[in-house]
Order: structure tokens, then C-alpha cells, then sequence
């Protein structure tokens, strides 16, 4: 079929005046064109979960740009099983920006030194790996795993920054329907945050007579650019309470461990940081009111021991009104360079979690659409 000469002339106009597309494949030092040789089962494997993934400059590899468009893949090959979908997530939000952060860390606000940029929020269907295939296309099944954006951002990544993009789901239905692959490709590097140990150490006191003894617990990432939470039991009921954080346990204000005359309350670790802080009811300091000690991704901690405890104020339980819990030494794992620009902070349950409970030297294979 022949057009008229004026209608040919027209659509040739029109095509001239679209934007032209390109994209940028990371990470860039990776090969992202091929298959990479690592995977995350976060996000899409959890009912909820929130992540941060960072690329620095050499891995985007760009100059100014604006992105209009994501894309990740499926690993493989791996073969299809289990429910065929498609599943349906109830809030999916994907925010794209810019970091000057040095390092990133656990703490998901902290790597963060301008607000990022909104480009999706609300529901999502998608379906699981349809099966092996080396490498998956770009977007997924029918394209599952492509997000147009809302809005356009611009990116001019110098050096030093980070490219950060942050996806938080919350209510994928997945796990209602049996197991399924849904593992999104990437790429594992070397470095990064190796984690540490705990080991509780001495004995608490108790805030009334027959009343069990008062402990500390820890829970998190224990080690540089790690956070770890202290919790307490058994402090008193709605008792004022001092986190107690400290590099020695044999010397403080006094030689340690040093017991209040008149009472079995002994203090176990030097108080170099207290934070204050209130236990509930049931005199316990846990969950979200847990004490946070957040340390950055500097190799210089590596392997140090931080010395933890709690003190309350109970007027009632002996002449001093103080209560004291056992003590926890938390040895901190290493932070090594990371061997290339990339790196993922994620919670694998939460998707308003403050803090991370994973950290990799890992980057997903991504692809941004450009104008």
C-alpha cells in the first residue's frame, strides 16, 4: 500500500520529533549483556521487603541522562515450577536518585543525602520465571519486570556519587500459591561487610525480690556499616533505662567488673556511649524501642568488641535504686573495599524497616530506558 507523499512526509516529522531511546545496562564493569553469575531472591521471593542498591559511577558508565524506565530479569537458566501466576503485590514503591554517601551502610536513611524520586507507587501483577532460558530477556514475562516511571529523572552521576534505587513491596501474594521462582539476576562481588558474634558474659540483678534477673539481648548486623539493637528484660516496670556501650570491660570510672555495695548488681562494661531510654509495662526494652548502635563501614573497626549492658533506675530495688542486666560482648566483623561499584542494603520482611538485615557486594542487573 502506497501513502500519500503529505502523509509520508508528516509521519517522518513526527518520528524526528520523538525523544530518542537508549538505555544503560549495570552494571556496566559486570557484562550485564549476558547472563550474570549471581542472583537475589529479594524482592519479588517475600511478602514484604524493602532494598537499596547503589552503583557508582563507573558502573553506570553515563554521562547526563534522563531515565524514564526500569527493567530487571530473571536468573537463569532455571526451570519453571510450581504455581504459573501471575501474583499481585498491593504496594509496590520504586525510588531512583542520587547519593554522596561515602559508603552505604544498614541504616536506609543514612545513605541517603537528598530525597529520592518517586517513579512508582501502587499495585503490581507479575508473573514468576516462565522457565530456563540463558539469559532472560530484559522485563520479564509479558513485561512483569518492566516499571515505566511516573516522572522522568534526570541523572548526572559524578564521581564520588551513587546512583541509588530503592524498591520497598509490601503484600506479595506469592507465597500463597506454593513456591515459585521469581529470583531476579545479578552480580556478586568481592568485599563488603563480613559479619561478627555475641557472646552474654556475667550476671543482671533484679528489680524485686523473687523478680527473675534483668538481661541483655542483642539482635542485627554486627560489624562496620552494620546496625545491632541492645534489648533488655526484667528492668522494672516503666523504669528509666541507660543503653550502656563501652570499649572495656575491665576499666572504667573504676576497675570492672565492680558490684554497688550492699546489692549483686554489677557493672560490666565501661560507659563511654549511654543512650537513655524507658522499658514498657512488663519492664522489658525490645522490638522497634530496641537501642540502636549504628557504626560506619570503616575497616578500622574492624574486629573490635563493644561491650553492652543495661541500667535502670528502680528506687525500690535496693539502696542504690539501680538495676543492672547481664552483659553482652559483641565482637564486629570486617569491612573490606568493595572490588566493584555496587552494593545492596535490604530487610527481607519489612518494608518500612529503618534498618537492613542483609548487606551485599551486590548489584541487580538492571536496565534504565535514557531520553
Amino acid at each position: 500500500m502506497r501513502f500519500p507523499t503529505s502523509f509520508s512526509i508528516g509521519l517522518c516529522c513526527a518520528a524526528a520529533s520523538l525523544p530518542s531511546q537508549n538505555f544503560l545496562t549495570l552494571p556496566a564493569t559486570a557484562g550485564p549483556a549476558t547472563e550474570l553469575g549471581s542472583y537475589s531472591l529479594l524482592p519479588f521471593m517475600q511478602p514484604n521487603a524493602r532494598v537499596q542498591v547503589f552503583y557508582d559511577a563507573l558502573e553506570v558508565a553515563a554521562g547526563p541522562v534522563v531515565l524514564d524506565q526500569l527493567e530487571l530479569r530473571y536468573d537463569g537458566p532455571i526451570p519453571a515450577v510450581g504455581a504459573p501466576g501471575p501474583f499481585s503485590i498491593t504496594r509496590l514503591q520504586i525510588k531512583v536518585g542520587v547519593s554522596t554517601v561515602t559508603t552505604p551502610t544498614a541504616d536506609f536513611a543514612a545513605n541517603l543525602t537528598t530525597p529520592l524520586v518517586t517513579v512508582f507507587d501502587g499495585p503490581w501483577t507479575y508473573l514468576p520465571d516462565p522457565g530456563s532460558a540463558y539469559p532472560h530477556p530484559w522485563g520479564g514475562p509479558s513485561g512483569a519486570l518492566t516499571f515505566p516511571f511516573t516522572t522522568t529523572v534526570p541523572l548526572a552521576l559524578a564521581q564520588g556519587e551513587w546512583l541509588v534505587v530503592e524498591i520497598a513491596m509490601e503484600g506479595n501474594n506469592i507465597a500463597n500459591f506454593g513456591f515459585s521462582h521469581a529470583i531476579v539476576d545479578g552480580a556478586t562481588t568481592s568485599g563488603g561487610f563480613a559479619n561478627g558474634s555475641t557472646a552474654n558474659y556475667g550476671q543482671g540483678c533484679a528489680a524485686a525480690a523473687a523478680a527473675p534477673d534483668a538481661t541483655a539481648s542483642v539482635s542485627g548486623l554486627y560489624g562496620p556499616g552494620g546496625v545491632h539493637r541492645l534489648a533488655g528484660a526484667n528492668l522494672g516496670a516503666n523504669a528509666a533505662a541507660l543503653a550502656v556501650f563501652g570499649l572495656s570491660n575491665s576499666t572504667a570510672f573504676v576497675p570492672l567488673p565492680w558490684t554497688l555495695p550492699g546489692t549483686n548488681c554489677t557493672l560490666l562494661a565501661s560507659p563511654d556511649v549511654a543512650v537513655l531510654t524507658f522499658a514498657d509495662a512488663a519492664g522489658s526494652v525490645a522490638g522497634p524501642q530496641a537501642v540502636p548502635l549504628a557504626l560506619p563501614a570503616d575497616p578500622a573497626f574492624s574486629g573490635l568488641v563493644v561491650y553492652e549492658q543495661f541500667a535502670s533506675l528502680v528506687p525500690t530495688a535496693n539502696p542504690w535504686g539501680i538495676v543492672l542486666s547481664n552483659g553482652v560482648a559483641v565482637t564486629l566483623g570486617s569491612w573490606t573495599p568493595l572490588g566493584r561499584g555496587t552494593f545492596l542494603a535490604a530487610h527481607d520482611t519489612d518494608a518500612t524497616a529503618p534498618h537492613a538485615n542483609s548487606l551485599r557486594a551486590f548489584g541487580y542487573a538492571m536496565r534504565l530506558r535514557t531520553l
